[in-house]
């Protein structure tokens, strides 16, 4: 049986709009077993078919991509990132199918080979490339190649999730945007994003703080994030940087300390503080 965990992710980061993302030690857990037909468990009713599994879809174009006959596997699932929250649920979905796929054709692809299949399927590369490669990346794309750099964390920055109860679809969170913005605002982000890098890695919550100053997707998705101003004005005073995770509904801070919990316990928030996470992680031998 092969087992395969895959972290949470948070992308954007609030001036990197689908270029950077962080792996988050929250995890969902997978298990691949040989079987002589494709079954499921632990998933939602709805998903335990291969025509709505997005497991079995990323399993399957894999085998694919290696011009490979298909090999039929159990698929379970566990997870603790919670759906359509701006965690990443999907790319761990994603990932997992890719690398268990890999790891059942004796690592045949590379881990650029599977990078790339993933960002395919995915659309953009800033939720996959971490949950590929962990830690904190960037990723741009090139003549239909996506290509990721990682970068340092200091090991002095907390990372606190604030999960709300409800979704929001990423659909509606793109439908909020503006089709076009104006030049000052662009490079307003280009001003901070150039050196947000270097504030992960000093572990500069001042600098951290004024580079989370987003004008290109915030001003607008925050609308369909109720706790948002009220966080972000609570917070303004504070050692710490807040944002948007991913494409909401769920925010992030980034801090040292963790007193300024007290000032949002009151919202209604499930609070988790977490760790870098280390991507994707296979456990397992093979089957006959």
């Amino acid at each position: 049986m092969l087992r395969v965990e895959v972290s949470a992710t948070s992308a954007n980061l609030c001036v990197g709009f689908d270029v950077l993302g962080l792996a988050l030690d929250l995890k969902n857990c997978f298990t691949f077993e040989k079987k002589e037909k494709f079954s499921f468990k632990g998933f939602d009713e709805e998903f335990c078919n291969i025509d709505n599994n997005l497991v079995y879809e990323a399993y399957k174009n894999v085998f694919l991509y290696a011009k490979e006959e298909l090999i039929p596997v159990e698929i379970g699932f566990s997870g603790d990132i919670p759906q359509s929250r701006g965690l990443g649920s999907s790319s761990s979905l994603i990932v997992a199918g890719i690398f268990a796929a890999n790891y059942y054709l004796n690592n045949k692809l590379t881990k650029d080979e599977l990078f790339q299949i993933a960002c395919k399927m995915e659309g953009h590369p800033d939720n996959v490339a971490p949950a590929i490669y962990g830690g904190l990346v960037a990723s741009y794309k090139e003549n239909d190649l996506y290509h990721s750099i990682k970068y340092d964390v200091s090991d002095s920055l907390k990372f606190t999730v604030l999960i709300p109860s409800y979704q929001i679809k990423t659909k509606d969170a793109r439908n909020v945007l503006p089709k076009e913005l104006p030049y000052s605002d662009i490079v307003w982000n280009m001003s901070r994003i150039v050196n947000l890098p270097k504030a992960f890695n000093d572990g500069n919550i001042s600098l951290l703080k004024d580079l989370f100053m987003d004008k290109l997707h915030e001003p607008y998705r925050k609308k369909l994030i109720k706790e948002y101003d009220i966080i972000k004005d609570r917070l303004k005073d504070k050692d710490c940087a807040f944002a948007i995770s991913g494409s909401g509904s769920c925010m992030v801070v980034v801090s040292k300390e963790l007193g300024f919990i007290d000032l949002i316990k009151d919202l209604e928030l499930d609070i988790k503080t977490l760790k870098i996470g280390q991507g994707v992680i296979l456990e397992g031998r093979h089957e006959g």
